[in-house]
């Protein structure tokens, strides 16, 4: 079954979707054929019910036991793991799918969303600089996304929240990474991709509300 593209942002759809017994295909930029081999898999099956089903972790136990998975499962655990909010898990799964599959733009979003996650938990063991480190990576892979699928506004989103956590930390002359004008420049980008969706729907009140917020963090750097 052909998926398009920007179906796969939206993961819940994605899933309604997967053909249990089949070969399913999915997009790493253009659609791939995924391996027969997975729809013979009894853990693949197991871990496609439990998803369609909501229990995450079940779906996690089920995928972490299929060998040689590919691309499909890799990305199937990935989603998973986050659900679970197993991110260091999450990134290694989506690590290697993009191993496997470079131009997969939306494991490099998940990716950055399990490293943006990851690097604002108030009770990780991140230090400042691991978090700053952490936080940088997470634009990488959402600037990646972006090149490889520049259409999808949510990536934008996502890359200007993820600026606007990191001029938190450097805007913040407590922490180890502070850096006034470093910060200023970083707030500077999370506005500028906030505004970017907002200009396509004006209607978005919530952006318009976090850019004022991040006006006022740019505005308030000591």
């Amino acid at each position: 079954m052909n998926i398009r593209s920007n179906q796969f942002m939206n993961f819940g759809k994605m899933v309604k979707r997967l053909v249990v017994i089949g070969v399913f295909l999915f997009s790493v930029g253009t659609v791939a054929a995924q391996s027969q081999s997975s729809s013979s898999n009894p853990y693949v099956r197991l871990g496609n019910k439990a998803i369609m089903d909501g229990d995450f972790k079940a779906a996690v136990n089920a995928l972490e036991k299929v060998k040689n998975p590919d691309t499909l499962v890799t990305y199937m655990l990935g989603y998973s793991q986050i659900r679970c909010a197993e991110y260091n898990k999450a990134i290694n799964s989506f690590t290697k799918l993009l191993d496997q599959s470079p131009n997969n733009f939306s494991a490099y979003y998940w990716r950055g969303k399990a490293r943006n996650t990851l690097a604002v938990q108030g009770d990780n063991k991140l230090n400042e600089t691991e978090r700053s480190k952490m936080l940088q990576g997470s634009i990488d892979d959402f600037s990646q996304a972006i090149q490889l699928n520049p259409d999808d506004l949510s990536y934008y989103q996502s890359r200007g929240m993820a600026y606007r956590d990191l001029g938190i930390l450097q805007g913040t002359n407590s922490t180890a990474v502070y850096d006034k004008e470093q910060a200023a420049e970083t707030y500077q980008k999370s506005i500028d991709d906030l505004q970017h969706v907002l200009n396509a729907n004006a209607k978005r009140e919530d952006l318009a509300k976090e850019i004022k917020k991040v006006k006022i963090y740019k505005g308030n750097l000591k």
